[in-house]
This record gives C-alpha cells, structure tokens and sequence, in this order.
C-alpha cells in the first residue's frame, strides 16, 4: 500500500506526505484478522486521492500524460506573441499560464475561464491566486471582457452545454464566433481531427470543411496539422 501511495503522489505531483496510518494486516494468507478496522486516515486515502488528481493530474484536465499536456500547451503558445494578452476558453485549472512562464520564460496577461466549478477551485487551491481563472459559461462572458488572443484548447472536442437542437457544428462555429468577440486580435483554436479514425468519443472535425468555413467566414485564417495526425490548430487572424 505504500509503494502504491507513494506512486500516485508522484504522478499527481503531490508536495505533500500522504497518510500512511498504520501498516496494513498481512493479506498474503488472503485472511483479515476479525477485529482489524481501517484508521481514520486509510479511509480517507480515496478521497485524499481524488482530491490530489483534480489538482495535479494531466487526466483530470484531458491529456494522457504530464508531456502530453505540454507539448500542446507548447503548439499553441508558439502563435502568441510576447507581451500578448490571453483568454483561455476552456481554461481547467489554469495551468496554461504558469506553463508559459517557465516554458517561454515570460508572462502573459492571461485570463482563464470554465465551466466546471471543480477544477476552477483546484486552481484556485494550488495557484494560490496566482492565475486569474474564473467559473462561467463562455457564451455569457461580460461584453467588455477582451484580451488581444482568445485560444481554446480542445474544449470543443466535447459538448458541455445541454442545447440538444444545435448540432456539434455549429456549436463549434458559435463558440468560434464568440471567441472573436472577446478578442482584439485572433483566436486559436485546437480541434480532434477526422483524418485518423479513432472512436474516442470526442468530436472529430474535417480538417478541410473547417478550414473552408473560416476563409469564407474570416479570411485570413491558417491550418496547421503538423503537430500530430490525432488533431490541428486553426488560427484565425483579424
């Protein structure tokens, strides 16, 4: 149980000791002795754990891995200028920001904002109000909420509305709208691409029609699928 522990606090990025409680029973024998109850802390390692992953894990915020998330992030912060502001669609725990400073090694003006209410608190928690993050819907962010890029990384990979009459293209094609309202200079937006037949249960796109509808919507837009067959990046300049 230890080693187990001891595991998951490195994969979560845990700087903190987990509990331990006491030793638990031999188990080889397969046999608990009657009287043996769990301590208070070996309850709670589950919650503990839990608690731990929603802040520190790449899963709880959709990647497979800590150099997953990474190299994403990466990808798109290379089309954002230095000493250009940021508003993230899609934020999770805000970790775009604090990914940037060490990996670019300057900040950004970075606003974050979410609908879920868990991770926006799990950034708040570990963040300790280092990252502006806030809790709301992106189709009801206040008018005069602007920064120059609005990015989106793979937030529309998945429907987190309960609009059941529209379908996933157009509620990529409003959420593409409502980025541009909300920023001074473009958006950049990272989408599961239809080239690589994969049943992942996320929204795959056509690389091609999404590309056609921002020229004719936008006009100066760029694609890039370079970064991996799985998905592409859409740019989209004003």
């Amino acid at each position: 149980m230890e080693g187990v522990l001891n595991k998951l606090k490195e994969i979560f990025m845990a700087d903190k000791v987990m509990p331990r409680g006491k030793e638990w029973p031999d188990e080889r024998q397969g046999v608990l002795p009657e009287d043996w109850q769990p301590t208070e802390e070996l309850e709670s390692i589950p919650e503990k754990l839990d608690i731990e992953s929603l802040q520190y894990s790449a899963e709880a915020v959709g990647y497979g891995d800590r150099e997953m998330q990474w190299d994403t992030y990466r990808n798109i912060a290379n089309y954002i200028p230095e000493g250009e502001s940021v508003l993230d669609f899609g934020c999770g725990r805000g970790d775009f920001k604090l990914f940037h400073a060490d990996d670019f090694k300057f900040d950004i003006d970075y606003i974050g904002i979410d609908m879920n209410e868990n991770l926006i608190n799990a950034g708040m928690e570990i963040y300790e109000g280092r990252v502006d993050i806030r809790c709301m819907d992106w189709f009801s962010i206040p008018k005069d909420l602007k920064q120059d890029w609005s990015i989106n990384i793979g937030s529309c990979n998945l429907r987190y509305d309960a609009d059941i009459k529209s379908t996933d293209n157009e509620y990529l094609q409003n959420t593409v709208h409502t980025m541009l309202r909300h920023a001074d200079k473009g958006a950049i937006i990272l989408l599961t691409s239809s080239i690589t037949d994969i049943d992942d249960g996320l929204i795959n796109h056509d690389p091609g029609l999404i590309l056609n509808w921002a020229q004719k919507e936008f006009g100066n837009v760029a694609l890039d699928h370079s970064f991996s067959n799985d998905v592409f990046i859409l740019v989209i300049y004003k």
